[in-house]
């Protein structure tokens, strides 16, 4: 009894500080305790901890190889560059521009993740924003909305699409069979969404000079050229071991080195840009959720919060609503990558039936990745937009944000697991 009670009540403490930041605590520190905690009280052995960690290598070198990327892509201009294309879409117009900005971040989140979409496409949205003298908060909303919504699409799209797929040895085809048309659908929806959220503020219209927005962009042609060339390559290598069944970490990190050669062919490397991209802090919090939540797995409650949903589903259809609104409701309440693993450990641990798992764990998915477009603490990739927006003076409060994905969120799921449940009917 001693050991589940430790277990709980140090897991809650830390999900807590996760959210709320008390005295400014980073995240990842508040999670780094969690998990030492969970030695300290006994709840872990070290050996247990150790191997929790190991078992998800995969996952870090999938977050450190694309950060690297990142980095090596915007040291080359190609999120400006980006940025200044959407504007030369948009063809004056606000509303043509909105949907770019959806367009643009859902390339990136598909193959970048959205992390990588909230890091490196809102400071460009806003600076986008701020040149045109646009209404920036439409424009920022869909950046930080695209990205959860997008981070369906694929398994490199969002790192606990890496977690499940890993888990359950899912391969692109089965991917793509039970999530793609459901990411697609949801992504058209949300877009549609926001024009008429949005509509009194798209109407304005505006002249922009994109092509010297553009050559300001590129400092180095031929780099550009070059990561360019590299970034499809990449994308392409994504695609093939996913449908293989390849460690995508791996994939990453070569991404990243040959980004770097690319970079140093024309002696272009700026390693003080690519290094503002890298964020050990992020590795940390990912290593300390992993150790929270082996601490729960291992005193036996994550099989009982799976074994509640369990009891509600009787069916496909019925696994892929409970495993829906579970990570929905768990994503906003502890954050997305804490209630996926949680989730995860008791689909692996639990009651559930051998035939429900698989449709238990895509609507779970489904769940984390676009339930937390309903409040800013559902994810990380929000949690990095709303500290980025507030930098640029861009004050977003918990309710103008709750307000939003009350309206867009629901109709998001609803949609989504329709589109799910029907890969499942007989």
């Amino acid at each position: 009894m001693y050991r589940e009670f430790a277990a709980a009540a140090i897991f809650l403490v830390a999900m807590a500080a996760v959210i709320t930041r008390p005295r400014r605590l980073n995240e990842s520190i508040a999670a780094a305790l969690g998990g030492l905690a969970m030695l300290v009280f006994g709840v872990l052995r070290p050996d247990q901890a150790l191997a929790a960690l190991a078992s998800e290598w995969n996952l870090f070198l999938f977050f450190l190889g694309l950060m690297l990327i990142s980095g090596l892509a915007d040291a080359a201009g190609f999120f400006d560059a980006a940025g200044a294309l959407a504007v030369a879409a948009a063809r004056g117009s606000g509303r043509l521009l909105l949907l770019t900005v959806f367009l643009a971040g859902a390339a990136i989140t598909t193959f970048l993740s959205n992390d990588a979409t909230a890091l490196i496409l809102t400071p460009v949205v806003y600076s986008v924003t701020a040149r045109l003298r646009l209404p920036p908060l439409p424009y920022l909303f869909a950046t930080t909305f695209v990205a959860d919504t997008a981070s369906m699409t694929l398994p490199v799209s969002n790192p606990i699409n890496i977690l499940i797929s890993d888990r359950i040895a899912l391969n692109l085809g089965m991917y793509a069979g039970h999530l793609l048309a459901a990411s697609l659908v949801a992504i058209a929806l949300n877009a549609a969404l926001f024009l008429v959220v949005f509509r009194g503020e798209l109407g304005r219209r505006f002249q922009a000079d994109w092509r010297t927005v553009l050559i300001e962009a590129v400092p180095n042609r031929r780099l550009f050229r070059l990561t360019c060339a590299g970034l499809a390559v990449i994308a392409a290598a994504y695609l093939a071991a996913s449908a293989g069944r390849l460690p995508l970490g791996s994939v990453a990190v070569g991404g990243a080195a040959l980004l770097a050669v690319l970079a140093l062919i024309t002696r272009s490397l700026r390693p003080a840009r690519v290094r503002d991209h890298v964020s050990l802090s992020l590795l940390l919090y990912v290593a300390g959720l992993l150790v929270l939540v082996r601490g729960i797995e291992e005193a036996g409650l994550t099989a009982a919060v799976v074994g509640w949903l369990a009891g509600l589903a009787r069916g496909q259809v019925s696994a892929v609503v409970a495993g829906l609104v579970g990570a929905a409701i768990g994503a906003n309440l502890i954050n997305n990558v804490p209630a996926t693993l949680v989730l995860l450990s008791g689909a692996s641990s639990g009651p559930l039936e051998a035939q429900l798992r698989l449709p238990f764990l895509m609507g779970a998915l489904a769940g984390a990745d676009l339930g937390p477009n309903l409040t800013p603490v559902g994810s990380l990739s929000t949690m990095l937009w709303l500290v980025i927006v507030r930098r640029h003076g861009v004050q977003v409060s918990n309710l103008d944000y709750l307000k939003l994905g009350a309206i867009v969120t629901p109709a998001l799921l609803l949609t989504a697991g329709l589109v799910i449940a029907t890969t499942f009917q007989p």
